[in-house]
């Protein structure tokens, strides 16, 4: 994955945060051909919906 921030490439972790930077990445902000975090459709779908409700106001 690419930093949109600062550009570094690196491994996603499950917070999706740049080590460089630290810029908290989220499904809204980094699209799925840009980010190779999830291990399948399931998990695309599950951190999309988290973050959804994040944005929201709500929690996990």
């Amino acid at each position: 994955m690419n930093c949109p921030t600062c550009g570094l490439d690196f491994e996603p972790t499950e917070d999706l945060q740049c080590p460089r930077c630290g810029a908290s990445l989220s499904c809204s902000t980094v699209t799925c051909g840009d980010c190779d975090a999830c291990e399948g459709v399931f998990e695309q779908l599950r951190r999309t919906a988290t973050d959804r409700l994040r944005a929201d106001g709500g929690t996990e």
